[in-house]
């Protein structure tokens, strides 16, 4: 094997290294990109039920405090009856919940936008 073959055959081997090199990072940020893109909605959609599972902790957190605030010890079976409809209690308490969670939005859209 003479200079100019050896030089041949390693430029080939270089550009064939090359060509892998190049196929693997394509192939890695393909890979990142599906990977982002399938756990993105997993992502939200997890995101969303646990919004709704504070809220709804929230909400009945908040209807039991004000409940305990008002709270009348019944004397006697007639005093003692359970709601079944919506009472002003459900509805103020889930009115106060929504305030809370859209003061802590805009809490944390002024600490992003810093």
């Amino acid at each position: 094997m003479n200079a100019s073959e050896f030089v041949y055959m390693a430029v080939m081997e270089k550009m064939n290294i090359n060509k892998i090199n190049d196929g693997q990072s394509q192939f890695f940020n393909l890979y990142d990109m599906a990977f982002k893109k399938s756990y993105e909605s997993y992502f939200k959609q997890l995101i969303l039920i646990l919004n709704r599972i504070e809220f709804n902790t929230r909400w009945l957190l908040k209807q039991q405090d004000i409940f305990m605030q008002h709270l009348k010890v019944p004397n006697n079976i007639e005093e003692l009856n359970v709601s079944v409809i919506d009472h002003a209690i459900t509805e103020k308490s889930k009115e106060l919940v929504l305030k809370d969670i859209r003061k802590m939005k805009e809490k944390k859209q002024e600490l992003e936008d810093e």
